[in-house]
């Protein structure tokens, strides 16, 4: 026998071992569940919504911290692994290094390196340790030791390129991505490198041989939410360089004829896609554009949700009521209204604290009362 659940009231069954297709609910015939509850994302969901009606309201902040960071370059801090030969006080380094203790790493590899002729993996281990300390100088300098020892570690390259890229040294940047393998990092930092250095030397879009260019290097487009893309990089820089306009006049500005047309460069239409668009529009002030994207946006999210078995099951009613005032108050321009309706969903405290009720005894309940970061203090 398999335990099931049901969406629709709520409640616990069991089935057949075995059975392939979810049989319905005896009680209110919805078709039950046989793996995870979906009721258990309800929170998420609504505040993914409320969010991006934030957005449209003037309120970036709460989009912002659902996007992903991506970072502009990518690279290899993997700590290098020892060598037959290394002195102890380097595999005392290395071994810091791989158990995240920085700082001992750094000291220990420092003494290390000290030594004549210190081998290339040595002097980028010390380089990871620095970049993990954020001591971005010591970083450059040791993978710049570890390619004189190595000029084919292209890890080193890699690396340093992404710190020379970063500080805006371009043309040294270019030198060690291209000597950085075929690497997947290698590929997109060499793309990237493209973009940004186009963005950053011509005053509107990048053309379209550019942009062509960069993606035939960075290979082919995900769209798993947190992967980088050319259009979402591209995005990325053009919100940058235009909050950074002195005296921009944002009725006017030429950006917000370029943002339109990047909008359109964008690879993928995911929720992840359409939430970047909003949160950019409503971080320059292009208020119209914000609102139009965020009311799509909203209006399909709030619609998909509704069809979920929970909202339309007798247990959900409530649920299907607000999603219904929220959508409505959507579709007439009124985000403030619907964010607040959404809000109201958000405080219930089975939809903060989900519980699933025992199949064993029937009386209790599996759930979770509260939680706290595994770092912070008792």
């Amino acid at each position: 026998m398999v335990d099931a659940w049901c969406e629709g009231c709520q409640s616990a069954h069991v089935v057949e071992h075995g059975t392939v297709e979810a049989p319905g609910c005896p009680r209110c015939g919805t078709p039950l569940t046989l793996g995870e509850p979906r009721f258990e994302e309800l929170l998420g969901e609504v505040q993914n919504i409320a969010a991006v009606l934030s957005a449209w309201c003037g309120d970036p902040g709460p989009l912002a911290t659902l996007l992903p960071d991506r970072p502009r370059f990518l690279t290899d801090l993997d700590p290098p692994a020892p060598r037959r030969g290394d002195p102890e006080v380097a595999r005392a380094g290395l071994e810091a290094l791989a158990h995240g203790q920085f700082a001992r790493a750094r000291d220990a590899l420092s003494k290390a390196v000290a030594q004549a002729r210190a081998p290339s993996h040595l002097w980028r281990g010390l380089g990871v340790a620095a970049q993990r300390l954020d001591d971005l100088t010591l970083a450059e300098r040791a993978f710049a030791r570890a390619v004189e020892a190595e000029p084919h570690d292209t890890a080193a390259r890699l690396n340093r390129g992404a710190l020379r890229a970063r500080r805006g040294d371009f043309d040294a940047a270019r030198e060690d991505f291209t000597l950085a393998g075929d690497r997947r990092e290698a590929r997109w930092d060499r793309a990237a490198l493209r973009v940004l250095e186009s963005v950053a030397t011509t005053p509107g879009l990048p053309d379209a041989e550019t942009l062509r260019r960069a993606r035939e290097e960075a290979g082919e487009p995900s769209s798993y939410w947190s992967d980088h893309t050319v259009g979402r990089l591209l995005w990325t820089l053009l919100v940058e360089r235009a909050l950074t306009r002195a005296g921009r006049d944002a009725a006017v500005c030429a950006d917000e004829r370029v943002m339109r047309a990047a909008e359109r460069e964008l690879e993928f239409d995911t929720f992840w896609d359409r939430a970047l668009v909003t949160h950019g529009y409503a971080r320059v002030g292009m208020k119209r554009e914000a609102g139009d994207t965020a009311a799509a946006l909203a209006d399909g999210l709030l619609t998909r949700l509704a069809g979920e078995p929970f909202a339309r099951g007798p247990a959900g009613a409530w649920l299907a009521a607000a999603l219904s005032a929220a959508a409505l108050a959507v579709r007439e321009r009124r985000p403030g209204d619907a964010r607040a309706t959404l809000h109201g969903v958000m405080e219930r405290p089975n939809v903060m604290r989900y519980r699933v009720p025992c199949a064993a005894c029937g009386r209790g309940s599996l759930g979770v009362e509260s939680y706290q970061d595994a770092d912070a203090e008792p």
